[in-house]
């Protein structure tokens, strides 16, 4: 996912200098470290919350007998 987004946003930063497509690029840039921060936050926020309300509690339960 890191190398992916590195990869958009050094792509986007060859047309940065173009005047007709320096919007694009910005945007593209700007979306990409966006949702990788948020993806990298989010998934463990989520997974906290799913095992603080026990929803995989009936799961370990079962494998232990």
């Amino acid at each position: 996912m890191l190398l992916t987004a590195a990869a958009v946003i050094l792509g986007a930063f060859v047309i940065l200098f173009d005047p007709i497509f320096q919007g694009l690029a910005i945007s593209l840039m700007a979306w990409e470290v966006a949702s990788t921060l948020l993806s990298r936050m989010a998934a463990p926020v989520l997974y906290y919350i799913a095992e603080r309300r026990g929803i995989g509690e009936k799961k370990r339960v079962e494998e232990k007998t």
